[in-house]
């Protein structure tokens, strides 16, 4: 009996040790075939394709989407700052920082996402991504010595997400140089069109991104084609019921408002200075300004201001009273324009001087540039617009120089 189990203990070692020798060997091919993972070679690791920023890599961008990221990402793309120079006005120059409170930010290419890029090769107006960058206009602040610029992007209704999305990453990139502020024009171009979008709209487009902007505007409240340009929307009065309904919203989300006031509108403006004083508004232009042979008459504009402390005029009408920032202009014939600058200086003194003085802190220095003149935001311009502004300061009351250049801007963001 036990030889009987001896011999079937042997049997049963003797299967298993075949079992292992036929099939065994597979088995450990089949395990011993997993292998670390290998590095790919450094030219194949960059021709994998990346998901955007903000994209994560389950996520998969439409046509359409992938278009917008890409023209967002122009907008935002790095430039090498040039070396360049500016004319100088003397040695007489107010050296402090300044804050540019008028500076109209490009839009990006608003066309179909089917549009071709050499669809915009021709266009002549600064264009976001395309013929300039928000890069650029850094360097010029920093050539130039502007310590910052309230900046107007423009938010049309038709992709406001899109263009709050370069706002949004201006902000993030370059936080200390701009105080952005909603452009939103609704279609002012055409006859039936409006200089702002309705109060919903502008709304929603605030909501997007709670707390990014800081003001409102610029809006021009001017009939389109009042000083012989393209015809488009009417004038829009301050008192109009279209922005009696935007008041509140403005007021909800605590915005600066600028506007750039249109032919009789005095009356209705000092109405809602006088309805809103927990609003802090900016306006410039020549509308309320009368011409006579003793040069420009401030009266309007000296007693808005006295009669209401809750209201700015931007001072942009420099350079001796000549308006010079748009296409019509070249470049070469706004440089000729400086070649006298000492008489420039003069009449600008005598228009402006005791009108800054009498209103210490209601006035702001700005350039308006940017906004029809692709010219007009090269560096070597911004550098000759700031030079100039440095010796005009320079003739005002030292006490009031620091106001206007900067002070009086920072404090209506800092106080808001």
């Amino acid at each position: 009996m036990k030889n009987r189990v001896i011999i079937l203990f042997f049997l049963i070692g003797a299967v298993f040790f075949i079992f292992v020798i036929l099939f065994g060997r597979n088995v450990f091919e089949r395990f011993s075939d997993v292998r670390p993972m290998e590095k790919l070679p450094d030219s194949e690791v960059e021709n994998v394709e990346k998901p955007a920023e903000g994209i994560t890599a389950e996520e998969e961008l439409s046509f359409e989407e992938k278009v917008w990221e890409q023209r967002i990402q122009n907008a935002l793309a790095p430039v090498n700052c040039i070396n360049v120079s500016g004319k100088e006005f003397g040695k007489l120059k107010y050296s402090g920082p300044l804050i540019d409170a008028h500076y109209h930010i490009a839009n990006i290419p608003d066309g179909s996402p089917d549009s071709r890029e050499e669809d915009y090769s021709e266009e002549t107006r600064p264009l976001l991504g395309v013929n300039t960058k928000i890069s650029d206009i850094v360097c010029s602040l920093e050539r130039e010595g502007t310590k910052k610029v309230f900046a107007f992007f423009p938010v049309y209704k038709e992709i406001p997400t899109q263009m709050v999305e370069v706002v949004k990453r201006t902000m993030e990139k370059y936080p200390d140089k701009f105080v952005p502020f909603i452009m939103p024009p609704d279609n002012d171009g055409s006859p039936d069109g409006s200089p702002t979008v309705n109060a919903e709209t502008l709304e929603n487009m605030l909501a997007i991104e709670p707390d990014l902007f800081k003001g409102y505007g610029e809006i021009g409240l001017y009939a389109r084609g009042d000083h012989g340009g393209p015809k488009g929307s009417p004038a829009l009065p301050p008192d109009s019921a279209r922005l009696i309904d935007i008041y509140p919203i403005v007021r909800k989300n605590n915005l600066v408002i600028y506007f750039h006031l249109g032919e009789g509108q005095r009356e209705s403006f000092e109405k809602v200075l006088e309805q809103n004083p927990d609003i802090n508004f900016i306006w410039h232009g020549d509308q309320l300004v009368s011409y006579g042979s003793g040069g420009q008459d401030l009266s309007d504009v000296d007693e808005i201001l006295t009669n209401h402390p809750n209201v700015y005029y931007g001072v942009d009408e420099l350079y001796g009273d000549v308006w010079l920032l748009k296409p019509e202009v070249s470049k070469e014939e706004f440089f000729e324009h400086f070649e006298d600058y000492e008489s420039l200086l003069e009449k600008d003194v005598k228009t402006w001087k005791a009108f800054i003085e009498k209103h210490p802190d209601q006035t702001i220095w700005g350039t308006d540039r940017g906004g029809i003149a692709l010219w007009s935001i090269d560096e070597d311009v911004g550098i000759t617009l700031t030079n100039y502004a440095r010796a005009f300061i320079a003739r005002l009351d030292p006490a009031v120089q620091e106001k206007f250049a900067y002070k009086n801007a920072e404090k209506l963001i800092d106080e808001r």
